[in-house]
């Protein structure tokens, strides 16, 4: 076995890994090595002590990711005994559904890794050259699994900063065009090549599911993008208009209705923003609304624009609702923390003159573990209220 390459941390490198955060940036490097990157690297302190093995980055501002803080070999049994953590816990956590996300990254111990699970098909996204190298060895052990499918969705533009190839296709086994996955009552179609993310949100998962509970009336889902939301409340609502600016997606959430026996779905192809103003205008009125927008703030610069978008749609909403009715909003913007969200839906309902109660705050599903010691794992904010 080759000697493995070392990398010292400078002291302030070394206070920073001591808080858990299983990153390390390349300004906390003593003296960065001449690797091309992806290597599995043992990481010293600023005194030469060891504090663990990590896989080294050549290109991102992140430098090092912690893979273990011990002194083990890092070989298939490793790879083994983590990938059948991860599949025992998602046995425990994952209901009512054949989707599901098996692998998260950090807080299943494979940094810059995801692998999600559509009835049988596997769809991969590797974040980071040290995961590539050791991609071939994972594929493998997840054959023993006996997988209809397996897919790299390797086309997030995170894949450039680490200096890698943007690349889609099933390297085993036959995928077909759509997938029909169950999460409760619903059927969905999803498009593992050509969907968002992997095909399918599935860190709202739970939380279409609870929606379900409070659906009524005449309902509204806006960015609805395949009518994932919308389904749920079709059962329950006398109507849902399902609103989203991109027609291709409005199509397929008028197959997923179709596939559910549901004509009760009528989808508006317009820009949310301009369809709630109209809404308001008007004087339109609905039961339930869902907010599931995009993430408004990719970085801290846009922090404060997000708050206003948020607001504004926020705003909009409350004014729609009728007395009783029920508002889901939802947030995936990291760099929006949770008490932030909150105080701007607080502001959004005091500026619509409207006075509210937080009935449920929820975020991503079990199956999306936060690591505490990572808060970008953090991310998804869901409120569910009522005006009353």
């Amino acid at each position: 076995m080759p000697q493995m390459s070392e990398v010292r941390l400078t002291a302030k490198g070394w206070r920073w890994q001591r808080t858990g955060h299983p990153w390390i940036y390349r300004d906390d490097l003593a003296s960065p090595p001449a690797l091309p990157g992806g290597e599995l690297v043992r990481v010293l302190d600023h005194q030469g002590r060891f504090v663990g093995q990590a896989f080294y980055s050549a290109k991102s501002r992140i430098a090092l990711r912690f893979l273990t803080y011990t002194e083990e070999p890092v070989d298939r049994g490793f790879w083994g005994q983590r990938l059948r953590r991860a599949a025992a816990y998602r046995s425990r956590v994952v209901a009512h559904s054949d989707a599901f996300r098996l692998i998260y990254g950090e807080a299943d111990g494979f940094p810059g890794l995801i692998v999600d699970h559509y009835t049988g098909h596997f769809v991969f996204q590797v974040l980071h050259p040290g995961m590539e190298r050791v991609l071939p060895e994972i594929i493998d052990l997840l054959k023993t699994n006996s997988p209809l499918s397996i897919t790299l969705r390797n086309d997030v533009e995170v894949r450039v900063l680490e200096g890698l190839p943007l690349e889609v296709a099933t390297v085993w086994g036959e995928l077909p065009p759509l997938v029909e996955v169950r999460e409760g009552s619903v059927r969905l179609l999803v498009d593992v090549m050509g969907g968002q993310k992997t095909g399918l949100f599935l860190d709202q998962r739970e939380n279409r599911l609870a929606a379900a509970d409070y659906a009524k009336g005449e309902a509204l889902d806006c960015f609805s993008y395949q009518g994932s939301f919308a389904l749920h409340l079709g059962r329950g609502a006398q109507k849902v208009t399902l609103v989203e600016s991109s027609a291709a997606a409005l199509e397929r959430a008028q197959d997923n209705a179709r596939l559910n026996g549901l004509d009760n779905l009528e989808p508006v192809k317009e820009n949310v923003f301009a369809f709630l103003k109209e809404a308001v205008a008007q004087g339109r009125r609905f039961d339930l609304i869902v907010l599931d927008p995009p993430a408004f703030a990719k970085s801290r610069r846009e922090r404060q624009a997000a708050a206003k978008g948020y607001h504004e749609i926020n705003r909009r909403a409350f004014q729609l609702l009728n007395p009783g009715g029920v508002l889901i909003t939802c947030s995936c913007s990291y760099n929006l923390s949770e008490p932030e969200f909150l105080e701007i839906v607080r502001q959004a309902a005091a500026d619509a003159h409207r006075q509210a109660r937080l009935i449920e705050r929820r975020g991503a599903a079990k199956d999306h573990p936060a690591l505490l010691s990572l808060p970008e794992s953090i991310y998804l904010k869901c409120f569910i209220l009522e005006v009353i």
